[in-house]
């Protein structure tokens, strides 16, 4: 590595500390309360089957505060070609099973799900 590549990873590591010490993070100030529901099914959720010992998932929805950070944590909305919902003022963000979606008259929502069996995410909600 040249100087002029040192002194160039030098200034960015600086220039990084600089904008981390400026950004206060909040406290950490322990478990708070979920506003939701879940739901436990067999199959997939547009089948409503019962659930079964090999075959067990639940579906959860996050509402309020929790669901309005997680939205803004997970990136971008998608494109409105890929969006469930052409509504105005329908905004929609996804990241791996998570979905999280915001509606003026609804606010922010987040849907998830766990299969039981193996303890793999999948989805939450039906599109």
């Amino acid at each position: 590595m040249n100087a002029l590549s040192a002194g160039i990873v030098v200034a960015l590591a600086f220039f990084s500390l600089a904008q981390a010490a400026d950004k206060k993070e909040a406290e950490w100030d322990g478990p708070q309360p979920l506003k939701g529901h879940y739901q436990v099914y067999g199959g997939t959720l547009s089948e409503k089957l019962p659930p079964t010992s090999k075959d067990r998932k639940v579906a959860f929805v996050f509402k309020g505060p929790f669901a309005k950070d997680l939205f803004n944590q997970i990136g971008p909305d998608v494109k409105a070609e890929d969006a469930c919902s052409s509504a105005a003022n329908y905004r929609e963000r996804r990241r791996g099973d998570v979905d999280c979606v915001y509606t003026k008259d609804s606010g922010y929502s987040c849907y998830f799900g766990i299969d039981v069996p193996t303890g793999k995410s999948t989805y939450g909600a039906i599109c």
